[in-house]
């Protein structure tokens, strides 16, 4: 009775030993990376494929100010102002040009409910935003001056 007793114990043991390992291993599972970063964290001064965002995100490990998401908004934001005062924008397209921007706060505000960005939500607002600037060089550019 003893010895069954023992095994069984034995065996609990290697079972939660198990348990505990197979939980530490799937702590890493983003490799390394930390998908929570902080919104002024996220690298964006390529805007390309968001499948390279892994290497992205190493390669710009010393993130400036002006690449984060809030930046880039500002950006685009001064973009439909010059556009404006220059007579490339008319008030119809930089008003339909504004609502995108503020359709982009509103759902990066929406992601960063939980106080945290992960890194599809970083990409969906990267791949927003690279659609806002597109529309705004297409304004830009589309010669019906005003």
């Amino acid at each position: 009775m003893k010895t069954a007793n023992i095994a069984k114990n034995l065996s609990l043991i290697a079972l939660a030993g198990l348990a505990l390992a197979a939980t530490s291993a799937q702590a890493h599972g983003w490799g390394g990376h930390n998908p929570y970063l902080p919104v002024v964290a996220q690298p964006a001064p390529q805007h390309g494929d968001p499948r390279d965002f892994g290497a992205r995100f190493e390669r710009d490990s010393a993130f400036r100010d002006d690449h984060n998401i809030d930046a880039r908004q500002q950006q685009q934001m001064q973009r439909i102002r010059n556009g404006m005062a220059k007579g490339q924008i008319s008030r119809h397209e930089a008003r339909d040009l504004m609502r995108e921007q503020r359709e982009i706060e509103r759902t990066q505000r929406y992601y960063l409910a939980d106080g945290r960005l992960s890194r599809g939500e970083w990409i969906s607002l990267d791949r927003m935003l690279d659609q806002a600037s597109a529309n705004i060089r297409e304004e830009k550019h589309d010669r019906n001056w005003r």
